[in-house]
């Protein structure tokens, strides 16, 4: 499975975040404006164009074996 991720150690939380005003799906969540923003994993189609508009790469592209039970 892969998702977009917004790491809190890189992202440096700005004022107007790109991310978050791009989204085509509307994804990003802001809670509160000095809070670290997050991905809404049930409205991202992961498109990863959230990766194109950080240019200090706070997005990053996380790909994990989907949790199956046959």
């Amino acid at each position: 499975m892969k998702r977009a991720m917004i790491n809190p150690k890189i992202c440096r939380k700005c004022d107007v975040c790109d991310v978050d005003t791009k989204c085509p799906q509307k994804a990003v969540i802001l809670e509160e404006k000095n809070d670290t923003p997050w991905i809404d994993f049930y409205k991202c189609r992961v498109c990863m164009k959230c990766k194109q508009f950080r240019e200090h790469g706070s997005v990053l592209e996380e790909i994990k074996p989907c949790d199956v039970i046959l």
